[in-house]
């Protein structure tokens, strides 16, 4: 029996149930695609392991949330290294450690932005509105955890003090740029997607109540 949604008129966060309704098939559909651009001829760093942590942590339950991008992101780097992939794989153990810490807090971002919607009855359009800032709350967080743990990496070559550590950054804001760009553009895209196919999956069920 499909599942009955309430009319918009009755609850304005009717748009995230439907998605929620196809949170897991949306979720692994949306690692596949992010998988597979991982390998794409695409700018370096302009990925969506990002947009994939912040939708987990919007729209899956439990450690689902958690799990899913970091699993996706570990498979990539297993294909790349056993691949033999160029600048793709294993590498300095600690700098790993902060680079899936970063995409846990993008995780986390999608989370918090999930219990303000839930908490102020957020309608499309508002919440909508507010993906981008958490997609660059998430990136800038990312930024600054996963460059620290390069700094960390003796092969990056910096010296270990605040200068080291800032000259790190600084040299890795270049390379954030596309990051920033592909965090944004898919956080919102893979929203605006999800909740299109709900939508006329509703439809086609004519399970709107």
């Amino acid at each position: 029996m499909p599942t009955i949604l309430p009319k918009p008129s009755v609850n304005p966060s009717f748009w995230k149930q439907g998605i929620q309704s196809h949170a897991i098939p949306f979720a692994l559909a949306l690692a596949v695609l992010t998988l597979i651009l991982r390998f794409a001829p695409l700018p370096e760093n302009f990925a969506t392991f990002g947009a994939l942590s912040l939708f987990c942590g919007l729209f899956l339950k439990g450690p689902a949330r958690w799990f899913l991008p970091l699993a996706v992101l570990f498979v990539a780097d297993s294909i790349g290294h056993f691949g033999n992939v160029p600048g793709m794989g294993f590498y300095h153990a600690p700098s790993m450690f902060f680079n899936y810490l970063g995409f846990a807090v993008f995780s986390l971002a999608g989370s918090v932005l999930s219990n303000v919607w839930d908490r102020h009855r957020f309608s499309l359009n508002a919440s909508l509105a507010t993906v981008p800032a958490a997609a660059f709350a998430g990136s800038m967080i990312f930024f600054l955890i996963s460059n620290f743990g390069a700094w960390l990496d003796p092969r990056m070559g910096y010296e270990a003090t605040l200068q080291g550590l800032g000259q790190c950054y600084w040299m890795g804001l270049p390379f954030w740029r596309w990051t920033l760009a592909s965090d944004l553009i898919f956080s919102v895209g893979f929203v605006a997607m999800a909740y299109g196919v709900s939508l006329w999956l509703a439809r086609q069920t004519k399970s709107w109540a």
